[in-house]
């Protein structure tokens, strides 16, 4: 039995815990994302130096003469998509605005993803715009990550500038790819998931077969000879 004394107190905060149960839990689960194509920097593959603003990597690790390699996921979903905000910039160059655009994203922990600085978003997929310039969407970098802690969940809020590097440059320091499945909730290796969409792509003619073969006066799957 529950002391009256404590009663108002579990009233007041219940209500906060229920709150970041659902944010935290059951948005990151139930409520759909914008996917994106996302590019996570492969530190076990790459060189580099401490510095990566220096020498070859004056385009942040993108160019000819890096070492930098990039694991590559499709479909990740993110949330919260900040407007982009420009802004201007004087200086030797004169007044430029492509360069200085900004935004933000929202990445949940339960993918199995941290991200770190120099991790780079695209806010685009081929399927949906396969006759689209590839350009035309800036890609954008990660400046730096907040969290956003509740028990065992983390969001990652991604502050983002945009990128002074194309894709067809970026594209050709690709070490490995990947896919985030919707039903799993997990990033996988891009052949990994393949097989898995096969699979449910077999689950579901199998379950419409058997949907055709249900006799309702029996009650009972048949396979009936029409001829």
């Amino acid at each position: 039995m529950v002391d009256n004394t404590i009663q108002p107190w579990i009233r007041k905060y219940q209500y906060i815990r229920d709150y970041y149960e659902t944010v935290y839990n059951i948005y990151t689960e139930e409520y759909p994302g914008y996917p994106i194509n996302f590019y996570t920097v492969d530190w076990e593959n790459s060189i580099y130096d401490r510095n990566l603003m220096g020498g070859s990597y004056a385009k942040m690790g993108v160019g000819e003469l890096s070492g930098i390699k990039w694991k590559k996921i499709l479909l990740l979903p993110v949330y919260a998509i900040e407007q982009i905000q420009p802004e201007n910039t004087a200086d030797e160059k004169g007044v430029t605005m492509i360069e200085s655009e900004r935004t933000s994203c929202v990445l949940p922990s339960t993918y199995g993803l941290k991200p770190c600085e120099w991790d780079i978003v695209h806010f685009h997929q081929d399927f949906m715009f396969p006759n689209k310039p590839q350009d035309i969407e800036p890609l954008f970098i990660v400046q730096n990550v907040n969290l956003a802690t509740y028990g065992e969940m983390t969001h990652y809020q991604m502050r983002l500038k945009v990128a002074p590097f194309k894709r067809d440059q970026l594209e050709k320091q690709i070490s490995s790819y990947h896919m985030f499945l919707e039903f799993t909730h997990k990033i996988h290796d891009i052949d990994v998931a393949a097989f898995l969409l096969k699979l449910q792509n077999k689950n579901t003619q199998l379950a419409n077969r058997l949907k055709d073969l249900f006799h309702d006066p029996t009650g009972l799957y048949l396979i009936l000879n029409n001829n």
